[in-house]
């Protein structure tokens, strides 16, 4: 399940980028809808898109997945291509967010309001721009050298098998000889110097001398 979820990590990383900035432009066509369209007021206009125009938690998600791309072995091919877009694509979405918030106050009825308002856009912009800060120091770390990219793993290969080569050769061990049988079969290496005893001549063999009666004189046996 974990090299499932390995492989899977960059196009989900993907696929909230994606999400994130289509919410970024359609909050932009929201709120044209809302001043040329529904005649709405501006500073209300921007308020409204203000409150909604990026996710907090598709953003810290994002930042998650990142890191996962960047420091879970093997790390992704385009890893530090989609920290930096993430990272230009949250930074872009904080200011445009910051900039409705600032220019909704004005729409706020009291001064009660007006601080309510103020926290709790604060905050919110507060985490997205830490999210935003977070993401550039990845991709300058990364890139100086200062963070290490997890190793890529590469694809296991089996290695071919060894072919048992023979312990002993005819052409190897011409004019040379071992000490004995026993050494010749255990495949120890042969005396460079030994020279082959030739067998001894045989001598040849007196012949054999059969026994015969001397003959007596005079025919007499």
């Amino acid at each position: 399940m974990l090299e499932n979820l390995k492989r899977i990590r960059q196009p989900v990383t993907w696929a909230v980028l994606v999400i994130i900035c289509v919410s970024l432009v359609l909050g932009v066509v929201r709120l044209t809808q809302l001043v040329f369209w529904e005649k709405t007021q501006v500073f209300a206009a921007f308020q409204e898109i203000g409150q909604s125009i990026m996710n907090l938690s598709l953003v810290l998600a994002l930042v998650a997945l990142v890191c996962t791309c960047l420091f879970i072995p093997p790390a992704t091919r385009r890893a530090i291509t989609l920290a930096k877009l993430s990272a230009w694509v949250v930074g872009i979405g904080t200011l445009l967010q910051l900039i409705c918030l600032a220019l909704g106050l004005a729409a706020s009825a009291n001064a009660f309001g007006v601080i309510m308002e103020i926290l709790g856009g604060l905050l919110d912009v507060s985490l997205k721009a830490v999210a935003a800060g977070v993401l550039w120091v990845l991709v300058r770390g990364v890139k100086s050298g200062r963070l290490d990219l997890a190793p890529a793993v590469p694809p296991a290969v089996a290695a071919p098998e060894a072919k048992a080569q023979p312990l002993w050769r005819a052409d190897q061990a011409t004019g040379t000889a071992w000490r004995s049988a026993r050494d010749a079969a255990s495949g120890a290496r042969p005396d460079a110097g030994a020279v082959l005893e030739e067998p001894e001549a045989e001598l040849p063999s007196a012949p054999e001398r059969t026994w015969r009666p001397r003959p007596r004189e005079g025919g007499q046996k």
